[in-house]
């Protein structure tokens, strides 16, 4: 195994092209994260508005199809040994599944269609996601590993901001097709470029031991793995079901472009800070905070929110803390985990969140419904989920600090 401040390419000049490649790939990876969601939000309402089915379909359906697939093919990544490396593989097919789904959803005439296109895409993304960290985690040193998450997620931010700046307004419906096809052109370009020129460390042998996805001592892991699930199921409420809930405060379509923009561009501020913040006091440290500032600000809007103004500040909170939390965060696992099984327990996490995902969509989706989508109950889930997230994150500073 390499040491632990070893990279691929030695020297600075190399740890810069290196950054500079996966951050052309996190170019692709973000464009795909920020906007394919979205749009398929306003696609879907041209067939249906049911809060449940939405919920189903973002949250519930592809995390429950993929709750098994991601760590058997994270597992499986560990353990190969190719010219190629351990990841390259499986990002490429995992971008090409992506692809595929993507052009399914711009060219879906149907609710069936479109639905089976959102999960294979799903199911691609969840099961890529953990191996283009891992792919990270393999390559930059540990010792940058929070100010290149921040650089990361400024890349990221970036790109969310101008998406919804430039092409989120009231007639998206009409360039739908087209600003799909393009996304799915960039996404797939950067993910080649990765792929082709990404070059992996060289790996100790896998272990000879049979290949078993739970191994002697994994329960260790599992406080860390609730706390990294319910930290990331507290803000679904409002990520999956704000554009909807747009109408019952009178914000349209523009407004909420126009807030998403506005929050990305605080976000990117933020970013480097909290990247440094994560490095200095560590993830733990910095995920606590933010998530206990998350909660009860979710618990005031749940009180004062009830007009357009109202809705977008809150929106606006939400999606900053939000973007606090996943950047102070997201060097936790990398930080923490093996790196020689790092993709299959990320899995393994990656899993136990879309089980959380599976049982709280499916309930918030059936909530609203019930009480006529008072979409004010989104900051109540948030602000509860998010409560019993921080005695999950103060338990973990007793054990790991």
């Amino acid at each position: 195994m390499r040491d632990e401040s070893a990279s691929v390419r030695t020297g600075r000049t190399g740890l810069l092209v290196l950054c500079a490649l996966l951050l052309i790939g996190d170019l692709g990876w973000s464009l795909r994260e920020r906007s394919v969601q979205e749009l398929f939000k306003v696609h879907l309402m041209r067939f249906s508005q049911d809060a449940t089915l939405l919920n189903i379909l973002i949250g519930a359906m592809p995390a429950l199809i993929a709750l098994t697939l991601g760590p058997l093919i994270g597992a499986w990544s560990d353990r190969t040994r190719s010219r190629f490396g351990r990841r390259i593989p499986f990002i490429f097919g995992t971008a090409v599944v992506s692809t595929f789904g993507m052009l399914g959803m711009a060219f879906s005439s149907s609710l069936a269609g479109l639905a089976v296109s959102w999960t294979v895409f799903e199911m691609a993304t969840i099961v890529g996601n953990p191996l283009f960290i891992a792919l990270i985690n393999d390559t930059v040193p540990r010792p940058v590993l929070g100010r290149f998450f921040g650089a990361f997620r400024i890349v990221s931010l970036a790109t969310g901001a101008g998406f919804f700046a430039l092409f989120f307004r009231n007639d998206l419906v009409s360039v739908f097709q087209p600003l799909l096809v393009a996304i799915t052109v960039v996404y797939m370009g950067c993910m080649l470029l990765v792929c082709w020129r990404v070059r992996e460390p060289s790996y100790a042998a896998p272990p000879r031991t049979g290949w078993r996805l739970m191994q002697p001592g994994d329960e260790q892991w599992g406080r860390l793995f609730a706390a990294v699930s319910v930290g990331a199921v507290a803000v679904l409420p409002i990520n999956i079901n704000a554009l909807n809930a747009s109408a019952q405060f009178g914000a349209d379509a523009g407004d909420f472009g126009s807030a998403i923009a506005l929050t990305y561009a605080i976000s990117i501020l933020l970013a480097w800070p909290l990247g440094w913040l994560a490095d200095r006091y560590h993830p733990l440290r910095v995920g606590a905070a933010v998530l206990s500032a998350y909660a009860l600000c979710m618990l005031v809007a749940w009180r004062v929110v009830d007009e357009r103004t109202g809705f977008l500040v809150a929106l606006i909170v939400h999606g900053v803390l939000a973007g606090c939390f996943l950047t102070g965060t997201v060097s936790l696992l990398p930080a923490l985990l093996p790196r020689e099984r790092f993709s299959q327990l990320a899995a393994i996490s990656a899993s136990l969140t879309a089980l959380m995902v599976v049982v709280s969509t499916v309930g918030l989706g059936a909530l609203l419904d019930a009480t006529g989508r008072d979409y004010r109950l989104l900051y109540l889930a948030g602000a509860l989920a998010a409560g019993c997230g921080v005695v999950l994150w103060r338990s973990l500073l007793k054990r790991y600090l």
